[in-house]
Formats: C-alpha cells, structure tokens, sequence
C-alpha cells in the first residue's frame, strides 16, 4: 500500500471532512511540469492522482485543480508557484506546495534530492528575496505530508 493510501484511511478515519479537488490524470500532470520547467518527485505525483490539491484541518495544500492551467488563485501549485517566483519568493527549481499566510513558504526544492532520493521540502522565510536561505525540513513530499496532516489528526 503506498503511503497516499495509508494517509487517505487516516483522513477518512479521523472524522474531519477533506477537500479536494483531484483525482488528476498524468497528461495534466505532464502540463503542470512542462509550466513550471520541473519534474515533480513520485510522492508529489501519486498526490496529485489521487487529490489533486487538499484542504484539511485548515492546511491547504497546493496543486492542480480543476482550473487546470488557467487557474488564477490558490490552491494551484501553477498560481503560487509563478507568483512566488515573480516576487522573488521562490527560485526556478522550487515548487510551492503550501504558504503559512503570514511568513513561510514550503517548497519542494527540486535542485536537492534528499536521503530519500527525491527533492527536498524546504522552509523559506520573507527574507528569501534578500538572502536565498532555505531550511531543508523533510526529505520528500510525502513525508512532509504525511507529517503535516498527521499532526493535524492529533490536533482534532
């Protein structure tokens, strides 16, 4: 069972209602690559299949909607992504996956693979435009989802 199937049963187990907008096929998923000039890991794939973007307990995370390629707001990972990269938020190899709202933004950082051979999740402050800091926190997508949303089942 792959971990977008276990963390699915955890969501549906925990009583709180998620949101979403998928599943998304792989040529719109191919589209979105093309867009950003990226490939997006595995974890963030098997995502995209089967939620294609998430609301849940209050965290949205950010992927492909309905819109599709036309889409102008959050949560597309296309919109956020552009918009970070336009405001110097984001670098060309990043891909934004989730804003705080008043600070941090989360990426998956396509330039690092991490230990678990897919591109990081990285941490980026305001100050980002100014100093290119990132803060490497999870070593893919589907650990920092899992993570993420596990935590928000514990805070039911």
């Amino acid at each position: 069972m792959s971990y977008i199937e276990v963390l699915d049963a955890e969501i549906k187990a925990s009583g709180e209602e998620p949101a979403f907008s998928g599943p998304i096929g792989e040529q719109a998923i191919a589209e979105f690559e093309r867009a950003l000039g990226v490939t997006f890991p595995e974890s963030y794939r098997l995502f995209l299949r089967k939620f294609g973007a998430l609301s849940f307990a209050g965290d949205t995370y950010y992927g492909i909607t309905k819109s599709g390629l036309a889409a102008t707001a959050v949560p597309s990972v296309l919109f956020a992504t552009n918009v970070a990269r336009d405001q110097g938020d984001a670098d060309n190899g990043m891909v934004v996956i989730k804003a705080s709202g008043y600070g941090p933004i989360y990426s998956i950082d396509t330039a690092c693979v991490g230990s678990s051979g897919e591109p990081v999740v990285v941490e980026t402050a305001l100050s980002f435009k100014r100093d290119g800091a990132k803060t490497v926190l999870y070593q893919s997508f589907g650990e920092f989802l899992c993570a993420n949303v596990r935590q928000a089942i514990a805070e039911l």
